[in-house]
């Protein structure tokens, strides 16, 4: 009686998935568009915890992007000197602090950290970021 067999090497379905996802994706992040899209993304989801008293600290937000990495700054010599009240807001302590707007907090970047709501929305806007992205190149 005759078999039939196919042997699957590991090492070719690695290099295939690796072609067909991981390469398109790598090359995604290094687009500077695509990590402005992700910053915004983040300023969306954390704007809400941004003290807004005058408005003035949500207004001086800004992202330096660089091939798979976008930075947010907030605070911005050009308006006013928000530099220093937003380390200043950020890092006080809310025990002491009466927030004028409700829902605002300090340290509201720890807001996008792994494990909370807002990495997990995060995550999920990057990942439709990316997914358009790949699809709008053809997968390459």
């Amino acid at each position: 009686m005759a078999n039939v067999s196919i042997k699957i090497n590991g090492n070719e379905i690695r290099q295939a998935i690796k072609s067909r996802i991981i390469v398109p994706i790598a090359k995604t992040v290094q687009n500077p568009a695509v990590m402005q899209e992700v910053g915004n993304g983040a300023i969306r989801i954390l704007d809400r915890y941004v003290p807004k008293k005058t408005g003035a600290l949500r207004k001086s937000t800004h992202t330096k992007v660089r091939p798979k990495q976008v930075k947010i700054i907030w605070g911005d010599a050009k308006v006013g000197k928000t530099s220093l009240y937003a380390a200043y807001q950020h890092n006080s302590d809310d025990s002491n602090w009466r927030r004028t707007t409700p829902g605002t907090k300090s340290f509201w970047t720890e807001e996008v950290y792994p494990g909370t709501p807002g990495h997990t929305k995060l995550i999920k806007y990057t990942a439709k970021v990316i997914k358009k992205e790949v699809k709008k190149n053809g997968g390459r």
